[in-house]
């Protein structure tokens, strides 16, 4: 259990709390969710005024930290290369979703 906002969450619920509470991280994943993409598909897709380049950097970095997100860069690889490939892990967060929706209805 995590101590989600003064609240006892499952580590599911606090993982997909996490995920969500950040617009940019939502946004990338909503976009992940539909079909891999690299980082210039990626930059296309969100115009800078909307997001920085180094905010999509980070909010990749942030998912791939929760297992949200993976690519197939080598994992030796300090800073990814431009043609590294993302997509979502689709069935983490399904199962995240599902433990987050229970919870809530209790």
């Amino acid at each position: 259990m995590n101590d989600m906002a003064g609240i006892n969450a499952p580590e599911r619920v606090a993982r997909f709390h996490e995920a969500y509470s950040a617009p940019t991280r939502a946004i990338v994943l909503r976009i992940l969710l539909k079909k891999p993409r690299t980082y210039t598909e990626l930059f296309d897709l969100i115009p800078e005024d909307v997001m920085s380049r180094n905010s999509v950097h980070e909010a990749l970095k942030d998912l791939g930290r929760l297992g949200y997100v993976q690519d197939d860069a080598p994992d030796d690889f300090k800073r990814r290369p431009p043609k590294t490939t993302f997509w979502a892990n689709r069935e983490l967060i399904a199962d995240d979703l599902g433990a987050t929706v229970a919870h809530l209805l209790g």
